[in-house]
């Protein structure tokens, strides 16, 4: 398949040798086409990603984020 786009046949090639990085991959084209058809912003969803891809990078970052999701779920926090 031509896919006319370097970084995401680079992606590409590695997903098909790791089934793991294959079920990702797909899981971002997934996303990534759910928020486009409600109407999110190429550059909103870029935003996102980049987001969770520096969570993934820093352990603190993620540490972080999950305390804060276990904050949310409990009802606790600063939007109640």
């Amino acid at each position: 398949m031509e896919l006319n786009n370097d970084k995401l046949e680079s992606f590409l090639l590695k997903a098909e040798s790791d089934p793991e990085l294959m079920e990702i991959l797909k899981g971002i084209v997934w996303f990534c086409n759910a928020a486009s058809e409600k109407g999110i912003p190429l550059d909103e969803v870029a935003a996102a990603g980049t987001v969770g891809w520096t969570i993934g990078r820093d352990p603190k970052l993620k540490q972080m984020l999950e305390y804060m999701i276990k904050i949310s779920e409990m009802g606790l926090g600063p939007e109640h």
